[in-house]
């Protein structure tokens, strides 16, 4: 009798043990694809089950990176890691809005030269169990099928402002979290869809968001994207909110967000609402609450060029005085516009609240973003400016000497051109004489010389006088290269000369 009861008590306990969803998790380096591929076994699921994989390396410090997909398997790109490192994987299932099975037990990869297959995570060093019998891996991994077209492709909740986001020149001011980079198109069967590259969602302030992201197949014209956005927590109180969005554009803003509430984004590449790409991008974001935020305000640009390539750009904003000690530090980046792959990075302490650009070109539109980052780690970005440096003219005079003639009271002029100045070019000079260097060119008194010989005697000047000279040169095709330079020179007195004495005509 006690032993009937003993196996109905154990039976009863086997039955009531939930049957895991995600069964045998195993991860598998494919160096030729250059990708960690991650497959498990689920069995026969609802249309809408998802599931979202994490991953990061052994250091407590490193951030999950997560990628969500409808199917079985999914590929980690290798390039995220270094060689060396243990990646560390979880799955977790999904339905809808509700999570049915949440992370399962780490498995281990090592990156390395050669493919190594994962085993179950486990922090207590005890006696190594037997591995679990694996399928064998794939040669390469097969694409993921698209899913079946239930991804309400049409539905569009209104919970949420949405609109079209189009270039602006306006300063931005956004917080920023970007997705986890995709594997590269290479490891997807010919034709597959792949989910958009650099997903990245900057807050604009406590409730706006602007999400934007790069095609990962810019060649095909007939792709738009999904962009799934739910919202995690309800610590205001608020009912929770999900929705989609169907674009054709690589960016839009999302308005009427709720302040310290946290969002699940993702995303995915569609062409029909049969063909959908089989994975996602996802980025999780938390919107700060009005007294986290800070944005750069009154930005002030100025500028000072001497030459084409020496100039200095001045950027001073405001800060509040309420933020003053809740700066910890200012990151500012600069790049030229166009050249948006490379840009110029300058830390510094939050004390300040002013920079200088250096290394700039003249007139060049350089694209600029300033990051603060608060004491309460908060990271916000001023978004995008646009400024234009002042356009310097290169200078075609490479010196002017004055030649100075005791016995009448004239000068001589002689210059030399720069090296780039090509002489064949030359069709003749301006020469502007002036007593006053701030008069407008008109009121200069002009000299047309209509050869290309580079010397010019001023008669009947003044004893004893300052004065100012440009020389402009004239091209054979009509072009005038104006010189920005003005040279200065005085005259000596004529009534008192030595004729034994030195004089320096450039001096008081």
């Amino acid at each position: 009798m006690k032993l009937l009861i003993f196996l109905l008590l154990l039976l009863e306990t086997t039955v009531a043990l939930p049957v895991p969803i995600v069964k045998d998790p195993r991860a598998r380096i494919v160096a030729d694809l250059d990708i960690i591929y991650v497959e498990w076994q689920s069995g026969p699921q609802p249309q809408n089950t998802m599931y979202t994989i994490r991953h990061k390396t052994g250091s407590d410090q490193v951030a999950w990176k997560y990628i969500k997909t409808g199917e079985s398997n999914v590929r980690i790109p290798l390039g995220t890691y270094a060689d060396g490192d243990a990646v560390h994987i979880q799955i977790k299932t999904e339905r809808g809005a509700q999570v049915v099975e949440n992370w399962t037990k780490e498995i281990v990869v090592n990156v390395a030269k050669k493919s190594v297959r994962s085993a179950p995570f486990r922090p207590v060093a005890l006696a190594a169990p037997a591995a679990p019998a694996a399928q064998p891996a794939p040669a390469a991994p097969a694409a993921p099928a698209a899913p079946q077209p239930n991804q309400h492709a049409n539905q569009h909740a209104n919970q949420h402002h949405a609109h079209q986001h189009h270039q602006h020149t306006a300063p931005q001011h956004p917080q920023h979290a970007h997705a986890p980079p995709q594997a590269a198109p290479l490891v997807h069967a010919s034709g597959a869809l792949v989910p958009p590259l650099h997903f990245t969602a900057n807050i604009m302030n406590p409730t706006t968001v602007q999400l934007s992201w790069q095609p990962a197949m810019p060649g095909r014209q007939d792709i738009y994207y999904l962009v799934n956005v739910k919202q995690l927590t309800t610590a205001s109180g608020s009912t929770l909110q999900n929705q989609q969005i169907k674009t054709a554009a690589t960016s839009f803003t999302l308005g009427k967000m709720i302040a310290g509430e946290k969002y699940e984004m993702t995303i995915r590449s569609a062409t029909s609402q049969d063909t959908v790409s089989g994975t996602a991008s996802i980025v999780e974001i938390t919107m700060p609450r009005e007294d986290d935020y800070f944005e750069i305000g009154n930005l002030i640009i100025s500028s000072h060029f001497r030459t084409p390539t020496q100039g200095i750009v001045n950027l001073t904003w405001e800060v509040p005085p309420t933020m003053a000690n809740r700066i910890a530090s200012y990151n500012v980046e600069y790049a030229e516009t166009g050249n948006n792959r490379y840009w110029q990075k300058i830390q510094f302490h939050g004390a300040s609240s002013s920079a200088a650009l250096h290394h700039l070109k003249s007139n060049t539109e350089y694209l600029l973003r300033i990051k603060t980052a608060l004491v309460n780690n908060i990271v916000t970005e001023s978004g995008q400016f646009r400024f234009r440096t002042p356009r310097v003219e290169t200078n075609p005079i490479h010196k002017v000497d004055v030649i100075y003639s005791h016995d009448v009271n004239s000068v001589k002029l002689q210059w030399m051109l720069e090296p780039h100045i090509r002489p064949e070019n030359v069709a003749g000079y301006d020469v502007y004489l002036s007593q006053d260097k701030d008069l407008p060119d008109s009121q200069w008194k002009l000299v047309r010389l209509n050869n290309k010989e580079s010397h010019l005697s001023l008669e009947d000047l003044k004893s004893s006088t300052v004065y100012f000279v440009r020389v402009n040169v004239r091209n054979t095709d009509g072009s005038v290269i104006r010189a920005p330079s003005v040279y200065r020179f005085k005259t000596i007195d004529w009534s008192n000369t030595n004729p034994n004495a030195e004089f320096n005509p450039f001096d008081d």
